[in-house]
């Protein structure tokens, strides 16, 4: 892998032995080469911070006081705001322009896919956003805030542009992509399931053009099939530079107090449904004999819907699982060594083979996350829901099948992964697997409508994207589900539809929006 440091060295040639203000050594221009990873490590890094896992938590897959009431200001994603749109999206459009310039086609097209992306996501998070006047350095240092549906209605030409860039003649092979190891043809697949978001997430505001769009999509191929072609971020184990996932750094190697705790929500149901990625997704610390009453789940509340989960229905089965439920405002005790964390996967912790409190900090996968923005799994899930909800898409498989595919996928993904990252971590037990399949199958059927069977599978997607909070609040807005999410117990706030902007992009941009939109406003396609 590439040393992830986000350095930025730069080319030029002198024209003229009289440019002696020029040094040959030190070049004013950053190379495509090196533009590239540089962008990919910030956006990365940028998307598995507070945007993250603060949805993970309106979500209910992790814990803390504040975001599980809903409590959030124009401070709160200030850093992420501004790293994706000043730092990230601004070397893309540099790499666009450097690239177009010298015909080095193969990095114009990755960096459109990538801009995108990144818009595609912050739209779903903030709305309205500078696009057609942005990205312009100081021709434009207050670009105006475009309406959030027009410029989600210029990303698919956007990705069409990137794809056809990837099959002209490039001056210069790609190379730095830290994603996809400079693979075109990787990047094409991702492209177009991007798209296919783009096309689902829109279907209640133009279900014909999303069916259409869908069914192009489906009938040319090309699509993520696999999971070796996911479109994702691996980091790594490396301390200097530092290239952990940012979670593991917090959790696992930071001061020893942890932001979060995970959501009882969360681990009740992996519990109850005998879900075998539980192991790899929840690493248990201690057992509920090291709890005091200060330490206690809703020890300070009678209305709990979990608490402590071996009181509840899984018994002996649910010790250890130390979580809290939603808006819980017991307090912060220590409990760092005690409460369950994060495991192996995603973030590269420690697969749960009941060790507990014996493993030591750089034990497990010493932080070589991911981040995974499209996956296979997330395509078949995709596929059932548009079967489910558009009537007029055709496909080769029934939307049952594609929830199969997805689910396979996704225990495919995370035993794979984590036997890689944990030497400690075991194979799923494969009757296990099919146990759990066969029973999600059932729920399916038994379920009278396209609606009810259409909350099984977004369930069930919830639960295979665990570590992208972005993509289970995009899902959870769209379409409500899954369905039996507890309240908040104690709400400071309504429920967020969207993130605040920043607060220096609010103060120091007189386009910005004044007032800017109450966070129970929702997004344009959230109907």
């Amino acid at each position: 892998m590439l040393p992830l440091a986000m350095v930025f060295i730069a080319t030029s040639c002198g024209k003229s032995w009289l440019d002696v203000n020029t040094d040959p050594n030190n070049p004013k221009e950053a190379t495509l080469g090196l533009l590239l990873p540089s962008a990919q490590v910030a956006w990365a890094f940028r998307m598995t911070r507070d945007m993250n896992k603060n949805t993970m938590v309106f979500t209910q897959q992790a814990y803390d006081l504040s975001e599980s009431q809903y409590t959030q200001n124009a401070t709160t994603y200030s850093n992420d705001f501004n790293g994706l749109m000043y730092d990230v999206l601004k070397d893309n459009e540099e790499i666009i322009n450097l690239g177009t310039a010298s015909e080095a086609w193969e990095f114009v097209g990755v960096a459109k896919i990538q801009k995108a992306y990144i818009y595609m996501i912050m739209v779903d998070l903030w709305g309205d956003l500078p696009f057609s006047e942005a990205l312009q350095g100081e021709v434009s240092l207050t670009p105006k805030f475009d309406d959030d549906a027009d410029v989600y209605s210029q990303l698919i030409g956007l990705i069409d542009e990137g794809i056809a860039d990837l099959d002209k003649d490039s001056s210069v092979p790609l190379s730095g992509d830290i994603i996809y190891g400079n693979g075109v043809s990787k990047w094409k697949k991702a492209a177009n399931t991007i798209k296919l978001r783009i096309y689902l997430n829109t279907r209640k505001v133009d279900a014909a053009a999303s069916t259409a769009g869908i069914n192009a999509l489906i009938s040319a191929g090309g699509l993520i099939d696999s999971n070796e072609d996911d479109f994702e971020f691996q980091f790594g184990t490396s301390l200097s530079p530092l290239n952990r996932h940012p979670l593991y750094q917090i959790e696992y190697a930071g001061s020893g107090n942890k932001d979060v705790y995970m959501s009882n929500y969360f681990m009740y149901n992996l519990l109850k449904r005998n879900d075998p990625r539980v192991l790899y997704y929840i690493y248990r610390q201690g057992t509920d004999d090291d709890l005091t009453f200060e330490t206690t789940p809703c020890s300070s509340r009678s209305d709990c819907v979990y608490g402590l989960l071996s009181t509840t229905d899984l018994g002996d089965a649910g010790d250890g699982y130390i979580g809290r439920d939603h808006g819980d405002p017991s307090g912060l005790p220590g409990d760092d060594e005690i409460r369950a964390t994060w495991g192996v996967y995603p973030i590269g912790g420690s697969y749960d083979d009941d060790a507990r409190s014996e493993r030591t900090q750089g034990d497990g996968g010493q932080g070589e996350g991911v981040i995974t923005y499209m996956s296979n799994a997330m395509r078949a899930f995709m596929l059932a829901e548009a079967i489910l909800t558009l009537p007029g898409v055709s496909a080769p498989k029934t939307a049952k099948e594609y929830m199969e595919e997805g689910m396979m996928a996704s225990m495919e993904k995370v035993e794979d992964f984590s036997l890689s990252a944990d030497e400690n971590a075991e194979p799923m037990d494969e009757d296990q697997v099919q146990d759990y399949i066969d029973a999600r199958l059932a729920d399916f059927d038994d379920e009278a409508t396209n609606e009810l069977k259409l909350n099984v599978v977004i369930k069930e997607k919830y639960y295979a994207q665990f570590g992208n909070g972005m993509e289970v609040f995009t899902d959870l807005r769209r379409t409500g589900y899954p369905a039996d999410l507890p309240r908040s117990l104690a709400p400071a706030a309504p429920f967020p539809l969207r993130l605040p902007y920043s607060v220096t992009e609010l103060s120091g941009n007189p386009n910005a929006p004044s007032p800017p939109p109450s966070q129970d406003t929702p997004i344009f396609w959230d109907k």
